[in-house]
This record gives C-alpha cells, sequence and structure tokens, in this order.
C-alpha cells in the first residue's frame, strides 16, 4: 500500500512538472520589425514567430484583423508555413498601405495565430506606426516698415506636411534692430496644415536688417529638431515710405501752424484797430 502511494506521488509530480514545462513553453510571437508607413504609403511588417516546443508544430497560419485601423494589406491578410520545428522559427511577411488621411501615431492590429496542437489559437495585438515628415516653412513681416520707428516683428511658422512640431520655440538674434521683447517665445504644438505666430516689438536702426533665428521642435517620436533661419526684411526711410503710400502723411501740424498764424495775425491786426481808435479818440478831444 505504501509502495504504491509513492507510485502515485512521483506520477503527480511527473505530471505537474510536465505541465509546467508546457506552460513555461509556447509557441509565440518573439519579434516585429516594420517599415516607416507614411500616410498614402505602404510598407512591410515582417513577424518572427518561435517555437520554444520541444517538438515541431505543423500547420502554423498568422492571420491580421485591419478592422477599425487605418491600414489596408496589399496582398493577403493571412501568411502560413507548413512546419516550425522545435527551438526554432519562421518569418511571417505582410504588406501595409496606411490611409492617405491617416493620422500619424501608434495603433495596435489584433492577430490570430492558429497551429495544430493544442491550444492551437492564440490571440493578441502587434504594434505598428504611421509617422509622417514634419515640414515648416517661415514668412517674416513688419507692421511698420520705417528706418528709426518703432515695429511689430512678426515671424509666421507654416506646418505644411502631416506631421506635427512639438514644444515649438523661436530664439530671435537682433541684426539690424533694437528688441524691445524678449528675445525668446514659446509657441508650443503646430498641427498638419496649421500655423503659429512669434511676435517682437523692435526699433528698425538700418534699411537692411535681416531677420535671424532658432527654431527648436520635437516630431511625433519625440526626436530633436533644430533649424537656423535668415529672412532678410523689406525696411524703407520716411521719405520712401511717404513716397509709396506705406505712411500717410500727417497735416496735423500744418494746420495747427496755419491757426496759430491765424491767431497772431487776428491778434495783431486787433491790437492795430485798438490803436488807431485810441489815436481817434485823441484827436477828438484836441479839437474840442
Amino acid at each position: 500500500m505504501e509502495k504504491t502511494k509513492k507510485v502515485a506521488f512521483f506520477v503527480i509530480l511527473a505530471s505537474l512538472v510536465f505541465f509546467t514545462a508546457q506552460i513555461a513553453s509556447a509557441i509565440f510571437i518573439e519579434s516585429t520589425e516594420s517599415d516607416i508607413i507614411l500616410p498614402g504609403k505602404s510598407g512591410q511588417l515582417t513577424i518572427l514567430v518561435e517555437n520554444d516546443l520541444d517538438y515541431d508544430i505543423e500547420d502554423i497560419s498568422l492571420s491580421l484583423d485591419l478592422t477599425n485601423t487605418p491600414f489596408i494589406t496589399i496582398g493577403s491578410s493571412e501568411d502560413s508555413v507548413n512546419e516550425i520545428q522545435e527551438d526554432d522559427y519562421e518569418k511571417f511577411i505582410f504588406t501595409l498601405g496606411a490611409n492617405i488621411n491617416a493620422k500619424p501615431g501608434d495603433y495596435n492590429i489584433p492577430y490570430t495565430l492558429e497551429y495544430k496542437d493544442a491550444p492551437s489559437i492564440k490571440k493578441g495585438t502587434i504594434g505598428i506606426k504611421i509617422r509622417a515628415e514634419t515640414e515648416l516653412n517661415f514668412i517674416s513681416s513688419l507692421d511698420n516698415p520705417i528706418k528709426g520707428e518703432k515695429s511689430k516683428l512678426s515671424l509666421k511658422i507654416v506646418n505644411k506636411n502631416l506631421g506635427e512640431a512639438k514644444f515649438v520655440s523661436v530664439k530671435l538674434v537682433p541684426d539690424g534692430f533694437t528688441l524691445l521683447s524678449e528675445d525668446s517665445i514659446y509657441i508650443g504644438n503646430i498641427d498638419s496644415d496649421d500655423f503659429e505666430t512669434a511676435n517682437f516689438n523692435i526699433i528698425i536702426n538700418n534699411i537692411s536688417p535681416t531677420l535671424i533665428a532658432t527654431i527648436n521642435y520635437y516630431d511625433l517620436d519625440n526626436k530633436h529638431y533644430s533649424k537656423q533661419i535668415a529672412l532678410p526684411l523689406n525696411v524703407y526711410t520716411i521719405e520712401k515710405a511717404y513716397e509709396l503710400g506705406i505712411k500717410k502723411r500727417s497735416y496735423v501740424s500744418y494746420y495747427i501752424s496755419i491757426l496759430f498764424l491765424i491767431i497772431i495775425i487776428w491778434l495783431i491786426s486787433r491790437a492795430i484797430r485798438k490803436k488807431i481808435r485810441k489815436r481817434k479818440s485823441l484827436q477828438s478831444a484836441n479839437a474840442r
């Protein structure tokens, strides 16, 4: 009886060891690798499936569920192999296309892994990225482009591509003008097909100043970019500004001068008339 119990114990122990080994071993997705996929473009997704069991696995298939994702498959959404030997792996390759209107970001694609064994189905998700390049354009302007006068210097930053520009900041270097405000401005994020403007208060010192600035920003992967720009600014003398109609002449001082002259003439005329009346009054008194 005691011997029978010992045999049963070792059988149960061996079963537990085997069961534990089976849990520890499995067929699974070991790694994934994908091209950088841009909106409206395609790329290759390679999935490495490893057999960690101590025996061969047959009839393995891997399928992707692209429902509710911005991806389509160019070709089949399912790939298969006849066998993966023990402690070996196989590559499953898919060609994916991203919708032209796909927003750059990180996406999860559900998958189903099936094979001839028990359990024979595994489900999960694979992370994949859609990326877009960031293209910034710069436009400068002055609201009062006249030498020697105060003006607002504006730098318009336009994001012309699909990638978002994050944490954008501008640092200005004066060249031909004097800054009346801070030389650095934090803008924040600039979405695709959008723009933001950095404004600075300045005094223009000569007729050929240059907007020199450093723009720092990050893309969706938090990669840092630093861009230096130098944009010439159109500035005019006061005489040229009047000639071109950029600045309207002010006639206030002219009118004030005329009014002042009229008042002086009136006062002189009044004094003369008063003097004449006084003289006539004296002459009349003497005649009596």
